[in-house]
């Protein structure tokens, strides 16, 4: 009962576990977790709160971070974080009131079970040992009166006085000892035990002669006592006994006249009772007894009256079934402690008259049977007809019951009922053998094994050492979580299965020395039943053993400075800088536990020591080296229990210096060699951590020395005689030696600034103390005798190697058929061209350009050249030639002198000097004021004015009209008035003045325009033109129109003026 309590109270989260949720569907936006055994309720809380739920987690940081930032000039932050510190500390107390609760239960569950504990050994003091034996139930639970149950309620927390009814424990004044509850007769025990005085119509039970104690002892082997024909026929036979001697004591008291009065009146009473009898009460083999429903009967031939009938009679031998039991044998298979549970068992009349039926119930105080119901009254079953009893199952444990119902009748034989409870048991897929392995001594290796319920029905289990069952208590054997018997622990020690369910066990092995242990535990069901399963494992300690090196281990030299810890030695042959040499090691792990592992190059401990003198741990110093010349591979990894494993130690020196190091061979997570522990059992294994560290196991000292690389040339330096032509290719073939302690990777460089030079093959691999065959291929790129130089890179070596070569070359030469280019005058706008003819007179195909020197281009200070060459480069073949058109096109006036460069590439060229003569045409008059000194209104006065043509161009003229402020007042005319001068020419330009006023002219211009000119010739006017004069005479008398006048009248006289003027 305890175990089940035990197991009900261990498995409720396992139960809450194994339940499905009964949820709806997730919101779309966030998934439903994939295990069903998760607590994960986010997919709720985003179905709900939709975009108001964040998964992000604000804890105590934040907060504390949020405050601090406080006083800004945002008021959403500020109400934010005011909101947030409300909530915080709401969730800091309602956590400090569930912690107070939780340990409130704790403190009150361990003072209910010390109460509890010390009424069971009170009760174990009063009985006996064979208390445990009987199989009773606990002491009553005190836990309701230790706990606080007002504070449960206020915290909306379910306490026992929602489930528990009882009143209120009542304290009595002391008295003396009195019988226990257990010792009190039951139910059952009254009913077919006891021998006190019941009337039940069918046999006299003696009076009591049995005391409590005597059938309390008789109850440890069995609590049943039989109820069977048996017993009641010893009752009957002593009442038979006894019926003789009062037989005889009637007669002797009887005279002979009395006796044959008493035996006529017996004689008539036998008389009035000899009637046909009822064959209820008759057996049903008897005569007329009744007949059964189901079985045939038997057909004699009887005497009946002098007459041979047949007559069906039933065999007396054969048991005739009065009643059948439906169902034959009533089975409880679901069951749980502390329920009640009910069938119905019936029992049909199979004969062919009315019976009585007695039925006798279980004797285990499991089972019950309740009075039956009959189709009639009187307790009477009719033929064909069934009564009913209700049966009763109350189990204690879920642990098999069997027992039985007993219907008598007027059979011969009882009809017996068997009662069975059984539950099919829990099946569990843990071995009875759980091998642990190995693990290293002061360590903890857990293990884990698979254990799966493949039952039909649920189980409890209780892991516990086989020493401590059968226990009183299972509190005081098990601990929370796991149970433990040196050097091993289980987890956990309570559990519970559902069938198919399926947990994980997990064994902690902790040895402490190097041996096997073995330890037997104890699985214990709530259904009672208990299987043993073995754990063994086996202590191991560190065992490395270094098998061999190549080449084999070397020893320092007398005097040389060694390592202070360093157990092994390894000297490496002279090395070339970044060159590999390597070491082959071979180190069994001859333990059975994989041993990880990782090297470290360290820097050696090279403090002087006195003879005899001890290594002080204190003094060692362990510094990485850092100059990376060793390395050993696998770096890092696992060593194979049993198991050789080889590593390559490698030594790459980086400059030109000796190495010195020490390798660490270093196992990771060694635990610590195990402590004396007091025997009391306070330090508890497998409560206590193991503390783990990197232990160095081994130490190889290595050491080496570099030297440079030696590579040499044959011949060290190449002559070609004589001169080559260039642009082709002449080779050399030489030899490369290395005569270093390793391979050489060469890379030859390509010369192809001026000359191309390369070497074939350009890169190759030398092996050590071998030669490589190499050809250097060289074309001229420029004429002349040069020394070249073409250097080799070794791989991870400085200085190059060089070749020397020497070489003489020759290139095409081509030439210009004229020396010089004369383009002549030139008028400022025109362009000038001519043609020249250039010839390559090699045998080799000259690549050209012709083009203006820069230099000379810079004296001129012109950005862009007035000269151009078309075609300015091209190729000509051997011996060929072309014609190359030179294009002067001036930009200014000047007297041009420049030089083109016929560049040839790879040969030899020449130079042209080109001129020419650029102008513009210049005429000037030779006077530039024009004097009219008598002249007269309207009346055209001649002059001449000279032109002369400066230059050698020839220059076109023409002349304008006149201008200027006063060139109304007057007009003139040339002749010509255009035409055109020739080279430094003269001309004579006849100009007509006519002057239509008398005022004086001097702001008159003519301006006259020459082709090419930027500005035009001006003609300067100056006159002073005389008024008309006229005088006239007149006589006495005129005539006026054919008609005599007289003197005194006026006579009007009109004059035509050029100007219109009077």
């Amino acid at each position: 009962m305890v175990l089940a309590v035990r197991a009900a109270h261990c498995g409720t989260e396992m139960l809450r576990d194994s339940d499905p949720p009964l949820t709806p569907e997730p919101c779309m936006h966030r998934h439903r977790p994939a295990s069903e055994k998760t607590q994960d309720i986010s997919h709720l809380l985003a179905s709900i709160f939709k975009e108001l739920y964040t998964t992000d987690i604000i804890g105590r940081d934040t907060v504390a971070n949020l405050e601090k930032s406080r006083g800004g000039g945002n008021d959403y932050h500020e109400k934010y974080v005011a909101e947030l510190q409300k909530v915080h500390a709401e969730y800091s107390r309602r956590m400090a009131e569930a912690s107070m609760l939780e340990q409130h239960i704790a403190e009150a569950r361990a003072r209910s079970t010390v109460a509890e504990e010390r009424a069971l050994s009170r009760t174990v003091q009063e009985v006996g040992d064979m208390y445990f034996s009987l199989g009773l139930p606990p002491v009553k639970s005190t836990f309701k009166w230790c706990v606080d149950n007002s504070l449960l309620k206020q915290h909306h927390l379910i306490c026992p006085e929602d489930y528990v009814t009882e009143q209120q424990l009542l304290t009595k004044a002391p008295k003396g000892k009195s019988a226990p509850s257990f010792a009190n007769p039951t139910l059952s025990f009254t009913q077919h035990v006891s021998r006190s005085s019941q009337d039940d119509d069918y046999t006299e039970i003696p009076p009591p002669e049995r005391t409590a104690e005597s059938i309390l002892e008789e109850s440890e082997v069995s609590l049943t006592l039989p109820s069977t024909p048996e017993s009641s026929t010893r009752v009957i036979k002593s009442i038979k006994k006894s019926g003789p001697s009062r037989k005889v004591v009637w007669k002797e008291e009887l005279g002979g006249s009395s006796l044959s009065e008493e035996r006529a009146a017996v004689a008539k009473l036998q008389e009035r009772h000899n009637f046909l009898r009822n064959p209820r009460f008759l057996p049903p083999h008897a005569h007329r007894g009744g007949k059964s429903l189901i079985l045939p009967m038997r057909k004699v031939e009887r005497m009946v009256e002098g007459k041979r009938v047949l007559v069906e009679e039933s065999d007396p031998l054969e048991a005739i079934p009065v009643f059948l039991a439906n169902p034959a044998i009533v089975f409880f298979n679901d069951y749980r402690v502390g329920q009640i549970y009910e069938t119905t068992l019936e029992l049909r009349n199979l004969t062919a008259t009315s019976r009585h039926v007695r039925v006798i119930p279980p004797s285990t105080p499991y089972f019950s049977i309740g009075l039956g119901k009959f189709p009639g009254e009187g307790g009477i079953v009719a033929p064909g007809m069934s009564c009913h009893y209700t049966v009763r199952f109350a189990p204690d444990s879920l642990a098999d019951f069997e027992d039985f119902v007993l219907v008598e009748t007027q059979a011969l034989y009882p009809l017996v009922v068997p009662i069975e409870a059984r539950r099919p048991p829990p099946i569990l897929t843990l071995p009875s053998v759980l091998d642990c392995g190995f693990c290293l001594a002061g360590g903890v290796k857990i293990t884990e094994f698979l254990c799966q319920n493949e039952g039909l029905s649920t189980g409890r289990f209780c892991i516990m050492p086989k020493k401590m069952w059968p226990a009183a208590n299972f509190r005081s054997v098990t601990t929370v979580g796991f149970t433990e018997q040196p050097p091993f622990g289980i987890c956990p020690s309570l559990f519970e299965l559902h069938p198919g369910q399926a947990t994980i066990v997990e064994v902690a092995f902790f040895p402490s020395s190097f041996d096997t242990f073995t330890q037997i535990f104890s699985i214990v069901c709530d259904n009672c039943q208990v299987k043993d399963i073995t754990v063994t494992g086996t202590g191991q300690i560190i065992a490395l053993q270094l098998l061999s090196i190549s080449e084999g281990e070397d020893r320092p030299a007398l005097g040389e400075p060694r390592d202070l810890t360093a157990e092994h030695f390894v000297r490496f042959d002279a090395a070339n800088p970044h060159s590999v040499t390597q070491k082959r090691l071979l180190i069994r792990n001859t333990a059975h536990i994989a041993l990880p592992f990782h090297w470290q190059i360290m820097m050696p401990n090279l403090q002087p020591l006195m003879p005899e003198e001890e290594i002080k741990p204190a003094k060692i110093d362990y510094n990485m080296a850092t100059d990376g010349a060793f390395d050993i591979n696998p770096r890092q990894g696992t060593l194979a229990p049993l198991q050789d494993h080889a590593f390559t130690l490698s030594y790459c020196p980086q400059e030109l210096k000796d190495y010195h190091s020490v390798c660490h061979l270093v196992l990771r997570d060694i635990p610590d060699p195990p402590q004396e522990t007091s025997g009391d059992g306070a330090d508890r294994p497998a409560q206590r951590r193991a503390a783990v560290n990197d232990v160095i196991v081994m130490e190889i000292e290595v050491k080496g020395s570099t030297e440079h690389y030696k590579v040499l040339l044959e011949p060290y330096a190449l002559h070609f005689p004589g001169e080559s032509v260039t642009g082709t290719t002449i080779k050399r073939r030489f030899k490369m030696w290395n005569n270093s302690r390793t391979h050489v990777v060469f890379h030859w460089e390509r010369l192809s600034d001026h000359h191309i030079m390369e070497v074939e093959p350009p890169t190759g691999v030398i092996e050590m103390n071998e030669c490589c065959d190499l050809e250097l291929a060289l074309t001229g790129g420029e004429p002349g005798s040069h020394s070249l130089r073409l250097d080799c890179r070794i791989e991870h070596h400085d200085e190059p190697v060089t070749l020397v070569v020497q070489a003489a070359f020759k290139g095409p030469r081509v030439c210009i058929n004229i020396p010089s280019l004369d383009l002549g005058l030139l008028r400022l706008g025109d362009h000038a061209k001519s043609t020249v003819h250039i010839t390559n007179t090699s045998h080799l195909a000259a690549s050209w350009a012709l083009q203006e020197v820069p230099d000379r281009r810079q004296e001129l200070s012109r950005e862009v050249s007035q000269i151009s060459v078309e075609p300015c480069r091209g190729l000509l073949p051997p011996l060929g030639g072309c014609n190359v058109d030179v294009v002067f096109r001036p930009s200014v006036c000047q007297r041009f002198h420049t030089i083109l460069e016929l560049a040839v590439d790879r040969g030899c060229g020449c130079h042209l000097s080109v001129q020419a003569n650029v102008q513009l045409p210049q005429v000037c008059l030779l006077s530039c004021e024009l004097v009219f000194s008598e002249l007269y209104v309207g009346v055209p006065a001649r002059g001449t004015v000279r032109l002369f043509n400066q230059t050698l161009l020839p220059a076109s003229f023409c002349w304008g009209e006149l201008q200027g402020p006063q060139a109304s007042l007057c007009s003139a005319t040339f002749s010509p008035s255009a035409g055109t001068l020739g080279p430094s020419a003269e001309a004579e330009i006849s100009v007509e003045f006519t002057a239509n006023t008398d005022r004086e002219l001097t702001e008159v211009i003519a301006l006259c325009s020459v082709k090419d000119m930027k500005d035009p010739l001006v003609l300067v006017f100056f006159s002073k033109a005389q008024p008309l004069r006229v005088s006239y005479v007149l006589s006495d008398r005129y005539v006026v129109n054919d008609q005599p006048e007289n003197v005194g009248c006026i006579i009007q006289i009109q004059f035509d003026c050029v100007s219109g003027l009077l």
